[in-house]
């Protein structure tokens, strides 16, 4: 499978490196969100709209990693 090969893993490890990467990546979301928070209101409203986009773009791809897992798990169950 093209994906253990792209994260160095053998395809009977593969599932559960995903399930470590999408933890560290629920991980940064939450961080951009705190971060996001702390700077609502903010003078710098440039800043404050790049936050927004980024934690967009963040919780899609959680959510596309997410996609990838489960993918996975069913390949493997198969």
């Amino acid at each position: 499978m093209q994906w253990a090969n792209t994260l160095d893993v053998g395809p009977d490890d593969l599932a559960d490196a995903i399930r470590v990467l999408l933890r560290e990546a629920s991980r940064l979301d939450d961080a951009i969100l705190r971060l996001r928070i702390a700077f609502h209101g903010c003078p710098d409203l440039e800043l404050e709209e790049g936050l927004v986009r980024l934690e967009r773009q963040m919780g899609r791809s959680v959510g596309q990693i997410e996609d990838l897992h489960a993918q996975v798990r069913k390949e493997l169950q198969s």
